[in-house]
């Protein structure tokens, strides 16, 4: 019994002092990189405190319990979200975006656009998309035309492609952002790509920072869609979020499914959003079926209000 109390003490510490430290992601990107494991470590924990209330460690457990709800307490951004309509509405005013991170274009184009070709989406966002030989680009040119795509690592890049003609587009290969604004009904509206780079021991704090003055320069409103391997109550989000004028859509989206297998789905993790300004509305969101790539697709119905 006092090995496993002993045990019980030492797991359930160190589950809590991750979980604390998570919380405290705007003093250093360091913690941040614990909030992206949140919901992972809080189903860890319950197992946890179960044994130290059989094992009879009162403190700790009313200790662990206490860090538990506040962390859960933290994760409001899984609430609120709405499914995707099978009878969306269509035309000016109503916008369909797909993201998807190609995985370094290791995922397969047969099945990539035919879900696309059956999801319809209006503007399509890509991730660690082939630039030397843009096969899927190439394929989708006849559906959508208007294609940004720019490269910033090798032979990867980010790109928005359009059915409708931009009004404007720009890349930042630096940071991995592409933007393109398209019309409808007589408003813009301005879609981005973005990759962050991965948490803290890798540069994406810089990143954001090196961000931060570049989204007033973009026309409003705004759809922010990507892969920014973080999760959506972390602070990195809630930076770009904050940084852009924008908010994150609400849902929890375990995008990245570390491959097609039952641990991957299992060990998912929330990192590809949508974010967007606060007059546009959501109709819904969702994330699509494995089509060969280690990221899902995510598909957001967006509400313009043009006519």
């Amino acid at each position: 019994m006092h090995s496993l109390r002993r045990f019980s003490l030492l797991c359930s510490l160190a589950i809590a002092a991750a979980l604390i430290a998570g919380q405290f992601g705007a003093f250093h990107p360091l913690a941040d990189s614990f909030s992206h494991l949140r919901l992972h470590l809080l189903v860890l924990a319950v197992p946890f405190l179960l044994l130290l209330l059989v094992t009879r460690a009162w403190i700790s457990a009313l200790f662990l319990t206490t860090v538990i709800v506040v962390s859960a307490g933290s994760l409001g951004q899984l609430f609120g979200g709405s499914m995707l309509s099978e009878d969306r509405p269509r035309g000016p005013g109503n916008l369909r975006v797909l993201s998807l991170n190609m995985n370094h274009n290791h995922a397969r184009i047969e099945p990539v656009t035919a879900y696309i070709v059956e999801m319809e989406p209006d503007v399509i966002t890509l991730q660690e998309a082939a630039v030397e030989q843009p096969r899927l680009t190439k394929r989708l040119k006849e559906t959508y035309p208007y294609q940004v795509i720019c490269p910033y690592r090798g032979s990867v890049g980010i790109a928005v492609l359009s059915r409708t003609a931009f009004t404007g587009t720009g890349c930042l290969e630096d940071n991995r952002l592409a933007w393109a604004t398209v019309s409808g009904g007589g408003r813009d509206t301005t879609i981005a790509s973005l990759h962050l780079r991965w948490p803290f021991p890798l540069p994406q704090a810089k990143q954001i920072e090196a961000l931060a003055d570049i989204w007033n320069q973009l026309d409003t409103p705004l759809i922010i869609t990507g892969d920014f391997n973080a999760a959506p109550w972390s602070h990195a989000v809630q930076k770009i979020a904050a940084d852009s004028g924008t908010r994150v859509v609400p849902g929890l989206r375990r995008s990245f499914t570390w491959g097609d297998n039952w641990l991957g789905d299992l060990m998912a993790l929330p990192i590809d959003h949508a974010l967007i300004s606060p007059t546009l509305k959501v109709g819904g969101a969702a994330l699509g079926l494995h089509v060969s790539s280690d990221h899902l697709p995510l598909i957001v119905d967006i509400e313009t209000g043009a006519r």
